[in-house]
Parts: C-alpha cells; sequence; structure tokens
C-alpha cells in the first residue's frame, strides 16, 4: 500500500526523479483495488462474444485477436481448459464458420499448445486435431488456413508421443503425399510442412514411423525440394530433417541415397548459405 501511495503522489508532483525510483505499482493490486477485470474473465467474455450469433463478425475477429494475445501468457493458455473453453475454440474450426474465425481458432491452438505439455494434453483429448488434419486435406482450404493448420499440427505433436500417436491414427501421413502431390506449392507451406515432419521426428523414429515415412514418399518430397532454384529456407529445412534421420537410423535404400546425392549436386552453390552441420550429416548418407 506504501508503494501505491508512493507512486500516487510522484504522480501528482510530475516529478520525474521521484516517478523513476517509485516504480511502477503491482498490476494485480491494482486490479484488486479498483476493480479491474482478470484476464480469465476477459477470455470467458472474448469466448462469449465469438459464440454470440448477433455479435457482428469484426467484433468476433476482435475478440479472437485478444484472446489470442492473453494466452500468449502460460497461465493463460492452461486456463483454457480450466474454463472448458476448448470446444468453443474447435467449434470455430468447422467448415460451417466464417473463414476468418477458423484460421484465428487454428492460430489461437497452435499459441496455446506451442512448448507446452499441458495444454498439448488437454487438446489431445478434444477432436482439434482432426479438424485441423481435415482442413490440411482439404483442397478447398485458402492458403491462410492450410499455414495455420499445419502450425497447429506442429506444434500439437512436437515432443508429445500421445499427440504423435493420435496424429498416426487418424492417418495424418496423408497431408505429407497430398501437398507432395500438389504442384509448385507456396514455399511458405512447403516450410510448414517440413515443420509437421520434424514434429513428428522429435518423437523418435519406430519401425512404424520408418514405414510410414517411406510409404508416404518422404524421401521424394525431400529430394523434390533440394533444388537449385529452391527456397533456401526450405531446403535447410530439408536438410536437418535428412540429418535427424541419420541421426535415428534411418535405412536409405540406395534409390534414395542416389536421389539425395543428385539433390546435394543440385544445392551445392548455396552450401554457405546452409546450415554447415546439417549439409555435412545429409553427405555421410551417401557413404
Amino acid at each position: 500500500m506504501n508503494k501505491l501511495l508512493n507512486w500516487s503522489l510522484a504522480q501528482e508532483s510530475g516529478d520525474q526523479e521521484a516517478i523513476s525510483k517509485v516504480g511502477q505499482p503491482d498490476a494485480k493490486m491494482l486490479q484488486q483495488l479498483f476493480g479491474g477485470v482478470d484476464d480469465p474473465s476477459l477470455m470467458k467474455q472474448a469466448i462469449i462474444i465469438i459464440e454470440n450469433e448477433e455479435a457482428t463478425l469484426e467484433n468476433k475477429e476482435i475478440a479472437f485477436d485478444n484472446f489470442e494475445m492473453l494466452i500468449e501468457n502460460l497461465d493463460n493458455a492452461n486456463n483454457i481448459e480450466n474454463l472448458k473453453l476448448w470446444p468453443a475454440i474447435i467449434n470455430q474450426l468447422s467448415s460451417d464458420a466464417p473463414p476468418s474465425l477458423r484460421v484465428y481458432a487454428a492460430s489461437v491452438i497452435a499459441v496455446a499448445v506451442q512448448n507446452n505439455p499441458n495444454c498439448q494434453e488437454a487438446f489431445n483429448k478434444t477432436d482439434g486435431l482432426e479438424k485441423l488434419i481435415k482442413i490440411a486435406l482439404d483442397k478447398e482450404s485458402s492458403k491462410e488456413l492450410l499455414l495455420k493448420s499445419l502450425l497447429a499440427i506442429s506444434c500439437a505433436i512436437r515432443s508429445f508421443e500421445k499427440g504423435y500417436l493420435q496424429f498416426n491414427n487418424l492417418n495424418g501421413w496423408e497431408i505429407i503425399q497430398n501437398i507432395n502431390n500438389e504442384p509448385l506449392q507456396n514455399h511458405k507451406v512447403k516450410l510448414r510442412l517440413l515443420s509437421v515432419i520434424s514434429s513428428v521426428l522429435s518423437n523418435g523414429l519406430t519401425k512404424e514411423t520408418q514405414s510410414q515415412l517411406r510409404e508416404h514418399d518422404l524421401i521424394k518430397f525431400l529430394v523434390s525440394i533440394l533444388d537449385k532454384d529452391g527456397h533456401a529456407g526450405c531446403i535447410d529445412k530439408a536438410l536437418n530433417i535428412v540429418s535427424q534421420l541419420a541421426g535415428e537410423g534411418f535405412e536409405f535404400t540406395s534409390t534414395e541415397i542416389a536421389d539425395l546425392s543428385q539433390g546435394l549436386e543440385n544445392v551445392h552453390h548455396l552450401k554457405d548459405t546452409l546450415s554447415v552441420d546439417d549439409y555435412d550429416a545429409a553427405k555421410k548418407v551417401l557413404n
């Protein structure tokens, strides 16, 4: 209370030196004293607006934007489960929801579960991953929605075995083959897809995983990225995955090794701009 009183007096006097010495009062104390709305209440209010049929789309978008900013705080992200808000968020992934709200929902999921085991666990109990995979497989999905959905999938399964197992059971592998068959895909989409693959590998390389990666033409996809005119970021990420595979003991076939050899030759001129460790690790596969 003394700090709050001193802060108030310093503000009234306008003495900058005194203001600097006193510092800022505790935000939670101010909320308690003056009845400010706490973050969980703001989160619930945002969801009420998003679900309100009479609210304008613009107001719903503003509410979603505010909600996303709130859950950048780890405690608030964990409160999504405590406040039972996951169903409301996941409902906005549905095909009958406005396109912009579907994008917001995928983005919120990505922010909440990224590097957050508690949120990954809570999200894994829902049908959210299934909806995200359907979006990624739907050729009618906008590029923006596809990018956010791939990001959310990647974050949901990274270093989280239960999430990966659900991904596997939902045949999320089809994402790789589906996008691989699309000609001239945007490099941003490729980067996000490579992140999904990296997230898969973050859970270890079992015989089942190795079989799935080969069945869905992973090496073919990686080689397609190792193009002399390819995007440097994509090439770097592809080499990183080759390095991960080699480190995990992936059994490359002679055909795959030959294809990788040609791919590395294609991007040799970019060597100085790529990760040296990943490039060298990929090269060792050829020996």
